[in-house]
């Protein structure tokens, strides 16, 4: 009956959300080696790193061709020296089809002479044989570059759309536009030339703009100029007499923004006449970039400004900072006053923060207890220590409340804008990292600190941090599982969920195992592991005691394999729950299996004896996943994520087709998961895959209620 419940919510579900989790994008990575098994070595490398990697092994010239030709590729890794082709070669062939694939040398010597020899040739780097960490920063270093260029290239393609775009609606508009360089006109439109009594936009080029400004404006207007080219003036607006083609006077409002024409650096120049109305339309302007409770800026306008800092930084080299201030225990704050008084606080604190700043910084109100303030030309030591002013200010400060006197403390993270900065968005995140690592710092537990963004002291404390974190999840029991079914199209009995791990966030929200696995250690993930089989156990019985005919399926790490004592723990808790055997499905990834062959051989052939199934998942992304077959038992085969988002172009949907009818040859049920819309489903209706799963059939949920059929 699950066939038509399929069918149900093909017919209601027409649009889906992907607001939920994704697969991660795979590395498509080419390994030209005369090894399978370093192939097979290098490959688990960035797949053990939590990495999804889809790679092929080239061995001869003419394979490098056809793969070349066929998609794009991440990153080439080439051994120097194999028997029918040379690293040089498969430089030559890259090059020679144009492809910008970052190429990594392997050899066993290793030299400056050589290095700087095979860079010269176009290779990336050059490491030496074994030295599989040193390879990982390396590859993890070429796939970041290639994508920042990847993004450029989209960048500037839609920039040049874009200017076309732009150059037709300029020369179309009712607006006057001009651009000026040198105080030279570069391009006026229609309405500028008309607006001056001009016949012919020509007329104006090259004119002087200083020749079309009154004389008794010429002043002010030289001051200004100058200001707003050195940044001094925040504003862009300037008011004063112009010069028609008569020499008459026309009264004008000039908005000034900096910009590009034809590549080249210049003004941009809006002019509209003077209606009268400057004054309400300068008070409409305030309303609309205010915060109506504390009076500083909103936080959209704070956003708009910092994007300009960004910009600026990137573009002439200047400097800055933002400081993200956030007041300590809000909530209990709130609790203590109530909503009235809490918004007392935050005026208070909000009046004492513009008072201690410069009239050039910004300060915005850009959370409901948080303050954004732009710090224009400070270094790092002047933001630090501006930041600990207003700390200190904060903390000496003391806040009345009807007949209440509340003492407030703050949080305050500091980011450096300068000419590496990426994006306004990453620089307010890392304000926002460093404020919210101000309570992990010793006797800060509180708050009332100040810390400067630094992602090296960040990553060498959080390691440890989030260790005993999981240490203390784990004794207190608050971790959490989630459970999400897992569709059998084959209109089977039984109830299939896939168990998901959560680690709860310290705001509460949920953390995957993907984004803390990696740094913690074997030991902790052991300890992980048989929480979560105990914790299922505990889920299954209960579900099945409703009359469910429930599987679970189980997610442990490579350190499960490994673990010469899991097995009679476990066959201890299979008799006390009293659990059929096969309602447990233990899932270990293809790369585990393959770094662990003998191991998971081991523990596949004992959880059979024991009744229990086995499933592969991310599986297809090895040089030859099949041989896993030759050693394993295995019953359910989860294809790896990275087939799911390729669907959508036929080349993607024939390699899952193939890949499904081998898993199926070698009578293994096959699962698709990551499906997260009707026509995905409807692509692999006639697949032969045995199971679907994703979130246009249901998300993860704490509960298993999923109605697997109309009855």
């Amino acid at each position: 009956m699950a066939l038509f419940a399929i069918l149900r919510q093909l017919f209601i579900f027409t649009l889906v959300s992907f607001l939920f989790m994704q697969a991660k994008e795979a590395i498509r990575l080419l390994i030209c080696s005369p090894s399978q098994h370093e192939a097979e070595t290098l490959t688990s490398l960035l797949r053990n790193a939590g990495h999804p990697t889809r790679a092929h092994l080239i061995q001869d010239l003419e394979g490098l061709k056809d793969k070349l030709s066929e998609q794009v590729w991440d990153v080439c890794l080439c051994a120097m020296e194999m028997p029918e082709l040379t690293g040089k070669q498969v430089l030559n062939e890259i090059n020679r089809q144009g492809k910008d694939i970052p190429t990594i040398y392997v050899h066993d010597e290793v030299d400056s002479i050589i290095a700087e020899k095979v860079i010269k040739a176009g290779a990336v780097d050059l490491v030496p044989s074994g030295e599989y960490n040193h390879l990982l920063q390396v590859v993890l270093r070429e796939i970041k570059n290639l994508k920042l260029r990847r993004e450029l290239r989209e960048a500037e393609a839609l920039l040049r759309e874009a200017e076309k775009r732009c150059q037709v609606l300029l020369e179309s508009a009712q607006d006057a536009i001009a651009y000026a360089q040198d105080g030279m006109h570069l391009f006026v439109n229609d309405s500028y030339a008309n607006l001056f009594g001009y016949d012919d936009s020509d007329d104006l080029l090259t004119m002087p703009l200083m020749d079309m400004i009154s004389s008794s404006d010429q002043g002010r207007f030289k001051i200004f100029l100058k200001d707003f080219t050195s940044g001094k003036c925040r504003s862009g607006e300037f008011e004063c007499k112009m010069l028609n083609v008569a020499d008459t006077e026309v009264d004008t409002r000039i908005l000034f923004a900096q910009a590009t024409y034809e590549e080249e650096p210049c003004m941009q120049l809006i002019i509209r006449g003077n209606s009268g109305n400057a004054e309400l339309e300068s008070k409409l302007k305030q309303i609309s970039s205010q915060d109506l409770l504390t009076g500083l800026y909103n936080k959209q306008y704070f956003n708009e400004q910092l994007a300009d800092s960004v910009d600026k930084a990137v573009i002439s080299g200047s400097k800055g900072a933002v400081a993200y201030v956030n007041i300590d225990g809000f909530g209990q704050c709130k609790s203590d006053v109530g909503i009235e008084g809490a918004d007392m606080v935050v005026c208070d604190v909000a009046h004492l923060i513009r008072s201690k700043c410069r009239e050039e910084d910004l300060v915005a109100r850009v959370g409901e207890d948080i303050y954004g303030i732009l710090l224009h030309d400070s270094s790092a030591e002047q933001a630090q220590g501006f930041a600990e002013h207003i700390r200190s200010s904060i903390q000496d400060h003391l806040v009345a409340v009807d007949q209440r006197t509340i003492q407030i403390t703050v949080s305050v993270g500091l980011a450096l804008i300068n000419e590496s900065s990426r994006s306004p968005k990453e620089v307010l995140q890392h304000a926002h990292e460093a404020s919210y690592h101000v309570r992990k710092m010793d006797g800060k537990e509180k708050g009332n600190g100040v810390y400067l963004y630094n992602p090296s002291e960040l990553a060498s404390t959080d390691g440890a941090r989030l260790s005993a974190k999981i240490t203390s999840a784990i004794k207190e029991n608050t971790l959490k599982l989630l459970f999400q079914p897992i569709i059998n199209l084959r209109d089977e009995s039984g109830e299939h969920y896939e168990t998901l791990l959560r680690l709860i966030d310290s705001d509460g929200s949920d953390v995957s195992p993907q984004e803390f696995l990696p740094d913690i250690s074997s030991e902790l993930k052991r300890k992980l592991d048989r929480w979560v089989i105990l914790n299922a156990v505990k889920r299954l019985a209960q579900q099945r005691a409703q009359g469910h005919d429930t599987r679970l399926f189980i997610n442990l790490t490579n350190e499960t394999l490994v673990d010469d004592t899991v097995l009679p723990w476990l066959q201890k808790l299979l008799k006390a729950s009293k659990l059929p055997s096969k309602s447990l499905i233990f899932q270990f990834t293809e790369a585990d299996c393959i770094n662990h062959m003998m191991q998971a051989k081991a523990i596949s052939l004992s959880l059979n004896k024991l009744g229990c199934m086995v499933a592969i998942c991310r599986f297809g992304s090895a040089i030859d996943p099949f041989k896993v077959f030759e050693h394993l038992h295995v019953d359910f085969v989860k294809v790896d994520g990275s087939f799911t988002q390729e669907l959508e172009s036929e080349k993607g949907m024939a390699s899952l087709k193939e890949l499904l009818v081998r898993i199926g040859e070698h009578e293994k049920a096959s699962i698709v998961p990551f499906v997260e819309n009707a026509n995905i489903v409807a692509q692999l209706w006639t697949s032969g895959v045995s199971f679907i799963q994703g979130y246009y059939l249901r998300g993860p949920a704490a509960s298993m209620d999923y109605t697997f059929s109309d009855d």
